[in-house]
């Protein structure tokens, strides 16, 4: 058994205070029996209700689908565990979803019948320049692996969220702050094994599987298959030292102008800058926080910023740091689970002044009514467009290759003590509030939404999420799980 992280513990404690601590909506019961022969199958273990660490790994990250409990989470120890989970679901028809060693913003990963986890799958070893990762391998694994007591000279570009699990962030894609230098997650993967809707273990790579492997780099999770185990092709990184930019400022009139010069700093400065953007809400007005990362020496970075630099009213802290202090610096850190709704929209070009000055004006009267639980922001992603254009929109299943911005909204509420089934709702004011939002931001959009932060209320979700490479993904889907063992309520539909 894995021991707990401390954002696990949180989600634990977190839920004892809320009553959530036992499933408060079940699925129609497992038979015992049959639950008892899958455990003894089992290397790894089978966690009910009332079993220590249940609550921790059978509970959504976002607490708006707290109600969405398992009967049990299958702790799967290797292949052979995966394959043993699976066939007894075809038998006993039993729903099931996967989680890897992460987390879903959505339902994706959750079940009212099993949770197939790989959490205990969790070693990864690097032999060269190839990176061999096991399904249950997250960010924080990575973190820990790769600088080599920071000696380290290849990277996986990925997310800087520790929690999150690398397959679920291949899968989807796979952005993050290197992503402009080094492409995406998805982009540096070269083998996958993964167990299939009828059992068997198969691989997939450029010449094997090669549908497959191509459905693997954007197809998101939970469609086709359960990934045990990766092969990627890591990145030398480029720089012995690099700098980061933490800069804020408060007011409608620095967040607009920060945040123009931010894009401006993005588009001069090409695969040199990355960096994210929040407008955030404050006492009836709005504040601005920004952290980028430069490849470059201080003194370059700071005429490269010098647009974000010279907005009046900003406050900014530049360092020169060694490549492995920037990549910590940029990780987050945990936080306990909540209840949130988040959507997101790509767009081909940067947004246009009108536009940010209306979505300032949705941010500032963000409905928080003196609770200190709500919160809502507005974020650019400068982690899409350069290296990640690199690739053809169809050479892979992710097609947001020509997007230059990536904007999310976000919103985050107090999760009730007792949990409604099937889920809670979003608080009409705050669901008005970000359809707002969204109704600002969609004209400048390409209207296609990253398919890793799983919005369940998305219209179109489909092709919002792969566009014009649906089609593919449903012959894939056809070919390879044909009676829709794999499924979730944004899965891959059959075609037709």
């Amino acid at each position: 058994m894995p021991s707990l992280t401390r954002r696990e513990l949180l989600a634990v404690a977190g839920l004892a205070v809320l009553g959530l601590s036992a499933p408060s909506a079940r699925a129609t019961p497992v038979d015992p029996k049959a639950l008892n022969e899958l455990e003894e199958s089992l290397q790894g273990s089978l966690l009910r209700p009332g079993s220590p660490d249940y609550a921790a790994l059978a509970t959504p990250r976002n607490l708006r689908f707290a109600a969405t409990m398992p009967e049990a989470v299958v702790l799967c120890a290797g292949t052979e565990d995966v394959a043993a989970t699976v066939a007894w679901a075809n038998k006993t028809q039993t729903p099931f979803a996967i989680r890897g060693g992460g987390h879903n913003y959505a339902d994706a990963s959750s079940s009212r019948g099993i949770v197939l986890a790989t959490r205990m799958m969790n070693v990864a070893t690097v032999e060269g320049t190839t990176l061999r990762s096991q399904a249950g391998v997250r960010n924080a694994d990575l973190a820990k692996l790769l600088p080599q007591g920071g000696t380290g000279r290849l990277l996986l570009p990925g997310g800087n969220c520790p929690a999150v699990g690398v397959v679920g962030l291949t899968l989807g894609g796979g952005i993050g702050p290197n992503a402009r230098w080094a492409g995406l997650t998805a982009d540096r993967l070269r083998k996958v094994t993964m167990v299939t809707a009828d059992g068997s273990v198969v691989t997939a790579g450029d010449t094997e599987n090669p549908d497959l492997f191509w459905a693997l780099r954007g197809g998101a999770g939970g469609n086709y298959w359960v990934v045990t185990d990766l092969e990627y092709e890591l990145v030398e990184v480029p720089v012995n030292r690099a700098v980061t930019a933490l800069i804020t400022a408060a007011g409608r009139d620095a967040a607009l102008a920060a945040t123009m010069a931010f894009q401006k700093v993005l588009a001069d400065n090409g695969r040199q800058v990355s960096g994210t953007l929040r407008l955030g809400h404050a006492g009836g007005d709005v504040e601005i926080r920004i952290r980028m990362q430069a490849l470059a020496t201080e003194a370059e970075a700071h005429d490269m910023l010098a647009p974000l630099l010279s907005v009046p009213g900003v406050d900014a802290a530049l360092t020169e740091r060694p490549w492995w202090d920037v990549y910590a610096w940029y990780t987050t850190a945990p936080t306990p689970s909540y209840s949130f709704w988040d959507r997101s929209l790509f767009a081909e070009d940067y947004l246009n002044e009108d536009v940010v000055a209306r979505a300032i004006e949705v941010v500032r009267r963000f409905p928080a009514n003196g609770d200190s639980e709500r919160r809502g922001a507005m974020g650019l992603y400068g982690w899409v467009g350069e290296a990640v254009t690199d690739i053809a929109p169809g050479d892979t299943a992710y097609i947001h290759r020509s997007a230059k911005v990536l904007v999310e909204m976000s919103a985050g509420w107090a999760t009730p003590a007792q949990s409604m089934w099937p889920d809670t709702p979003i608080p009409p004011d705050i669901r008005d509030w970000e359809q707002n939002l969204w109704e600002v931001l969609l004209p400048q959009s390409t209207g296609r939404s990253y398919q890793n932060f799983p919005d369940p209320l998305l219209g179109d979700w489909a092709r919002s999420y792969y566009g014009d490479n649906l089609a593919r993904l449903q012959v894939v889907k056809a070919a390879w799980d044909p009676r829709c063992l794999f499924t979730h309520p944004q899965g891959i539909p059959l075609p037709g």
